[in-house]
């Protein structure tokens, strides 16, 4: 602990002391590179009065480009070069489209930072438009950072060695201050030693930790209960649902192998077998599904843009012949709605909401599936005037294998799993749920996705519609 306060104090120290000076360096740096670049403008405009007075002749007779640095370059109207004062002119490239030169013969004066190959340094670059048209051009080598460092270098070093020493002393006295107190606390028992004012906060939030620790203790071993449950419970019900296809299905096959069925009743026999293995694949697909999105499987989870009202479409055609088979009319309105998300996830959503409001209407029944917008995102509801769900039984229908009515469960088909896919499926996409029925009067079950940016989704033109569906 001592150690590691006294490193602390010393590091602090020493990194006071170069953000100090690095900041006085920029700040320097910048007033310096300011009042050249001043200076230096002044210079090109004295220039460029002086040739248009007397010509370029004047800077090859003088000896003050030489003094300060200068390179100087006259450049005509068509961007040749007329005259440059360390390099032979016509060995230089057109200077049309350098960008000082440019704004000077666009605006009356340009300037910039560049490397220059000539004189192999960085350089700034100041151009004025001389009354002639023509376009003087004066280049000097930038002043540095590193330069000034330099010149800083030797007091700035005299400042260093006395703030390590100065800064190391007082480290070691407040290590000592700080860590004397800390030692002398009994940490099992805090709150029954008398440390001083600045050290009660550091004594309160040991003791509100441990409190802490000691409730999300009893948390997670009532989680670990609740898990636990659901995982037996959920172990149980896999059990019992594979358990009867896989009864039925083995009956079935004993007594075809025994020969004691009929040769009429052999197509009956192997349909049931057919029927309870289909039952089965459905069951383990969906289980397949839940633990994907449990485990946020990448395969299905891949987002794309997704027409809700098409992937109605497609499911009401899927679900067309169990409609048929009970008389149910499935209608299909709204607008094409676009959300960012997984097409399958999507797909298995409406196809299971679609085929409960078939499976749980009545003969010659009606479902409605609406796609629309309600300004705070796209929602897909389907309504259908079925059987409905007692009031008492509504908070459990979207937990897994649940049925409200399980004496028709066989009859009416289904794994048990479908709204849990749906509950699932709309938590991934950050879609809420919302589920309205009544005994008697039907169900209506409403997804509303969340209202996402325009380059999440691609707009899809609205169309409105009412169909009558495939599926009637």
């Amino acid at each position: 602990m001592k150690v590691k306060v006294l490193q602390n104090v010393y590091i602090v120290a020493v990194a006071i002391f170069v953000i100090t000076m690095l900041v006085t360096l920029l700040i320097e740096y910048r007033y310096v590179s300011t009042e050249q670049q001043k200076e230096f403008r002044e210079q090109a405009q004295y220039m460029s009065e002086l040739i248009e007075k007397s010509g370029t002749n004047v800077l090859q007779q003088t000896t003050s480009t030489q003094s300060i640095r200068l390179r100087v370059t006259v450049i005509d109207k068509d961007g040749s070069v007329a005259y440059d004062s360390q390099e032979i002119a016509a060995s230089l490239e057109n200077h049309a489209e350098r960008e000082e030169v440019k704004d000077a013969f666009a605006k009356g004066t340009g300037e910039s930072k560049r490397y220059s190959e000539t004189l192999r340094r960085q350089t700034f670059n100041y151009a004025v438009r001389m009354a002639d048209g023509r376009v003087l051009r004066v280049s000097q080598e930038c002043f540095t950072m590193g330069q000034l460092a330099i010149r800083l270098i030797y007091p700035m070093s005299i400042m260093l060695v006395l703030v390590l020493v100065f800064s190391a002393l007082i480290a070691v006295r407040i290590g000592r201050k700080v860590t004397e107190p800390i030692d002398a606390i009994d940490p099992a028992c805090p709150e029954t030693k008398d440390a001083y004012p600045e050290l009660q906060p550091l004594v309160r939030r040991i003791q509100a930790q441990n409190r802490q620790l000691y409730e999300q203790m009893n948390e997670l071993k009532e989680e670990h209960k609740k898990q636990d449950t659901m995982r037996r419970e959920f172990t149980a019900n896999v059990s019992h649902e594979l358990k009867t296809p896989l009864t039925s299905i083995s009956g079935y096959a004993e007594i075809l192998g025994a020969g004691m069925v009929e040769e009429k009743d052999v197509t009956r026999f192997a349909n049931k077998i057919h029927d309870e293995a289909q039952r089965l694949i459905t069951l383990v697909g969906d289980i397949i599904k839940l633990s994907q999105l449990d485990d946020k499987d990448e395969t299905i989870l891949a987002s794309e843009p997704v027409d809700l009202y098409r992937v109605s479409e497609e499911m009401m055609s899927v679900l067309s012949d169990a409609a048929s088979a009970k008389h149910v009319s499935v209608f299909l309105s709204g607008t094409h709605e676009v959300v960012p998300g997984s097409p399958q996830i999507i797909g298995e959503m409406v196809y299971n909401l679609i085929d409960n409001a078939i499976k749980y209407n009545n003969e010659n029944g009606r479902v409605q599936v609406t796609v629309e917008d309600d300004g705070d995102g796209a929602i897909l509801i389907v309504h259908d005037n079925g059987i409905g769900i007692p009031r008492a039984e509504l908070p459990r229908v979207f937990e897994r294998f649940y049925r409200v009515d399980k004496s028709h469960s066989k009859e009416i088909g289904g794994t048990g799993l479908g709204l849990s896919i749906v509950k699932h499926g709309a938590a991934f996409h950050g879609a809420t749920v919302q589920l309205d029925s009544e005994l008697g009067m039907g169900t209506k079950i409403t997804i509303r996705f969340p209202k996402k940016a325009a380059d999440e989704a691609a707009a899809v033109p609205g169309k409105p519609a009412e169909n009558e569906a495939a599926a009637e």
